[in-house]
């Protein structure tokens, strides 16, 4: 039975946007997609590439401006994919929903829980309800994975945990005007390791911890963490955190862009019979606690797997998309959360922080921030514990403290009085 070919539109064509425009060429020339149009305040630019899609060739109309593609074609579009900065999200998001056009909303949807919620009220009027783009839901192999945990196969859940150790260069806080802000005016942005680049992880581990149905999150009730940044740049590069879930499961989370691995993480799951790590090689392991091992296959899912997963929701062959606006409620509170239980950041200077030339590109290091990251995951000691010189507060004025879930409505305050105040220090130069 022949696929209904979806009218679609990408929001963005430089940057993250690539990735869409790839999958939905794919898709097209498959004849389950056609791309209608797209739009890019910078069509001109060298790092839109519209010659590389044959926009031309294939008939896709250009445009500057949202509102003059949505204007020119909301009447006859099935899907929008939103690939456009974080800070036109929910603008964005709700015109399309106020023309009745299903919505792709990119990660994170937003790091305001406030404006989460106003987002969350504004699907609720949405005919098909949009899909936020963490990619790794989908995956089968996750989604059998977590059939096994909620089955009580490996026992009770205990803790889960991320760590995280991707290098970035400075260039990687130049490339756009955004990168490494914790505000713009008056629009909360928290562009961070956890926030970004990590987020698919973070958003993971709350959903191996979820135990409310297969399709569940655990949120957070607790939480302790101290936020480092090496980088001249507003916000944390490197985070450490712990505390409890709202189901009792406890959660360690490490990362760090200040560092010697280029990717490197792995997601944990412990149980009483059993530890469950999932690493950044295609693979998993089951350390059962009697001293089997149990391998699982962990293919990779492209953003285009989840794409057609939504275009499949648009078309009603599934009961719901698989990650929901209220679906990320848990992951943006712990990022709130996050800022609010440090009290602030904690700038890591030279001669502790020292920068390298690594593959051609100057990269701020912090030394030993690696054993950091597995004392954090093995035993959930922060690292000021280990008197690691770097660790400690530079400014008596930062006290990090237990921040609870009802703590989100202070991020705004947090930030204007906590981090703000110290933002013209960080500037990359």
């Amino acid at each position: 039975m022949p696929v209904r070919c979806l009218n679609t539109a990408i929001v963005g064509i430089g940057g993250f946007a690539g990735a869409h425009h790839a999958a939905l060429l794919d898709m097209e020339r498959a004849g389950r997609a056609k791309v209608v149009a797209t739009c890019d305040p910078a069509l001109d630019s060298p790092g839109v590439r519209c010659a590389k899609y044959e926009f031309k060739n294939r008939g896709v109309h250009m445009y500057r401006d949202f509102d003059d593609l949505l204007a020119a074609h909301g009447d006859h579009l099935d899907v929008i994919h939103l690939v456009s900065p974080i800070r036109f999200h929910a603008a964005h998001h709700r015109a399309c929903v106020e023309r009745g056009i299903a919505c792709y909303l990119e990660k994170p949807p937003t790091l305001d829980p406030e404006e989460l919620e106003a987002m969350i009220a504004t699907d609720t009027g949405a005919g098909i309800k949009t899909q936020v783009g963490f990619n790794h839901i989908a995956q089968p192999w996750r989604l059998r994975l977590k059939e096994r945990v909620l089955a009580g196969e490996f026992g009770r859940m205990r803790r889960v945990a991320f760590q995280g150790l991707w290098r970035r260069p400075l260039s990687y806080y130049r490339r756009n005007a955004w990168a490494g802000r914790l505000m713009l005016g008056d629009f909360i942005l928290l562009d961070s390791c956890c926030g970004n680049a990590m987020a698919h992880h973070v958003h993971n581990m709350l959903f191996h911890a979820g135990t409310a149905g297969l399709m569940s999150w655990a949120s957070p009730a607790t939480v302790e963490a101290l936020l480092y940044r090496a980088n001249r740049i507003e916000s944390p590069d490197t985070v450490f955190a712990h505390g409890i879930l709202d189901n009792g499961v406890e959660f360690r989370l490490a990362a760090s862009h200040a560092c010697e691995p280029h990717m490197s993480h792995r997601e944990v799951i412990e149980c009483d019979n059993a530890r469950i790590e999932i690493s950044a090689h295609d693979t998993g392991l089951i350390h059962w606690r009697t001293g089997v091992e149990e391998t699982i296959a962990t293919p990779t899912f492209t953003v285009q797997g989840n794409i057609e997963d939504y275009h499949n929701h648009v078309r009603g062959q599934t009961p719901r998309p698989v990650t929901t606006l209220p679906d990320t409620r848990p992951f943006v509170h712990l990022n709130a959360l996050l800022y609010i239980a440090a009290g602030g950041l904690r700038p890591v200077e030279p001669p502790h922080a020292k920068i390298r030339n690594i593959d051609g590109e100057q990269t701020m290091l912090i030394p030993g921030v690696e054993s950091a990251t597995e004392a954090l995951l093995g035993n959930g000691s922060f690292p000021a514990e280990a008197q690691l010189p770097w660790a400690a507060p530079a400014d008596s004025r930062q006290r990090n403290i237990k921040a609870n879930a009802d703590d989100v409505t202070r991020l705004r305050f947090v930030l204007q009085e906590q981090f703000c105040p110290f933002a013209s220090t960080a500037k990359i130069v």
